[in-house]
């Protein structure tokens, strides 16, 4: 009796720490947060989620449903997925916004999660061509943060120097290897169905599109574009 007791204490002072430190945040960072956990509950509907996430087949004619292509971002089926957005999306706004700006973090958001849901859509097609499973074009949502939350491990990648995280036996994992070790465990967690099937197809695309445009794209105070440093180049 005690016992539980004591984990509903934590889970009430959890809560309200979470609470807090998204209440002292960014408009930005409310309205994602907000619309994720709002997305998260009209998932238990069968047809809210077949009207606000991507389905490949029906961005195609006759169809068109365009407004998808917006609305996918804040649908997550899984509550530990959502927690996760959460926790990245208030990372986002103590982290980066500061450095960029408010407008600008609504810019590389619009721009990652776009390209995201549109490549992501041609990777499901592709399959679709290759195998001629129709299950590609109307059975597999393409939904959430994934390539949000990728687009903020690269970020990171840029804005923090590089040192070591963890030092073991097996090397020393930096920051710079952060991107690719989530895309790993993205991988693997899609196999115990921890993750949806969209999740690391998300991921990885967030992971190039996000290098790009911050590499290539992204225009600074002082007038230049992109970033050509060294230890910012894919191969690092």
């Amino acid at each position: 009796m005690a016992m539980s007791i004591n984990s509903n204490n934590v889970v009430h002072q959890l809560q309200n720490q979470l609470t807090g430190v998204v209440g002292n945040s960014s408009v930005m960072v409310k309205f994602i947060c907000s619309a994720v956990c709002i997305g998260y509950l009209l998932s238990f509907s069968d047809r809210a989620l077949t009207i606000l996430t991507i389905l490949p087949g029906n961005l195609l004619p006759p169809n068109f449903w365009i407004w998808t292509l917006v609305t996918h971002v804040f649908v997550e089926t899984h509550w530990w997925v959502v927690v996760c957005d959460v926790v990245v999306t208030v990372l986002y706004g103590k982290l980066v916004e500061p450095l960029w700006g408010a407008l600008e973090m609504v810019k590389f958001t619009g721009v990652v999660t776009l390209v995201v849901a549109v490549m992501s859509t041609l990777s499901c097609l592709f399959v679709f061509l290759v195998t001629q499973n129709t299950d590609f074009l109307f059975q597999r949502h393409i939904h959430g943060l994934a390539g949000y939350v990728a687009g903020f491990s690269v970020a990171v990648k840029q804005c923090m120097p590089d040192y070591v995280l963890v030092n073991s036996p097996f090397g020393k994992l930096r920051n710079r290897h952060i991107p690719l070790v989530l895309l790993v465990l993205a991988i693997v967690l899609y196999f115990p169905k921890v993750v949806d099937f969209a999740f690391p197809i998300m991921f990885g695309w967030g992971i190039l599109v996000s290098w790009v445009y911050l590499r290539f794209y992204q225009k600074h105070s002082s007038g230049n574009y992109g970033d050509m440093v060294d230890g910012f180049s894919f191969a690092k």
